[in-house]
């Protein structure tokens, strides 16, 4: 999730066209990673990670369409033109404070919960 949207936020900071299919790849690459951490959960614990790697998910989702339909309706200029667009916006601010939490959290092996992915 974190390489979608990266890589996201770099085309659009640098006026790359996106589209529907150009992110169909990192869509359908982050939900194969996600179903496959979803065999692995075996805990509480991890189910309760495994939600929250799922709201993070979701938000990506909505972001990265929100951001394709932003582009066709030639509504971008905005992040190519200002350094702090993208990290201005909530529902990036959003997805960049869950994703340093999650990669913490798993990182430590014990679950922990914080109010930006939900």
């Amino acid at each position: 999730m974190r390489e979608w949207a990266n890589t996201l936020a770099y085309a659009i900071q640098n006026g790359y066209p996106i589209s529907e299919h150009w992110t169909a790849n990192s869509l359908e690459q982050a939900a194969h990673d996600l179903r496959l951490a979803a065999v692995a959960v075996s805990t509480e614990s991890d189910r309760n990670a495994l939600q929250l790697l799922t709201t993070e998910f979701e938000a990506v989702h909505k972001w990265s369409n929100k951001l394709v339909q932003e582009r066709k309706a030639m509504d971008t200029a905005k992040y190519a033109t200002s350094d702090n667009a993208l990290r201005d916006d909530p529902a990036s601010q959003k997805i960049v404070t869950c994703g340093r939490f999650l990669a913490a959290m798993l990182g430590s092996g014990s679950f922990k919960d914080d109010p930006s992915c939900h």
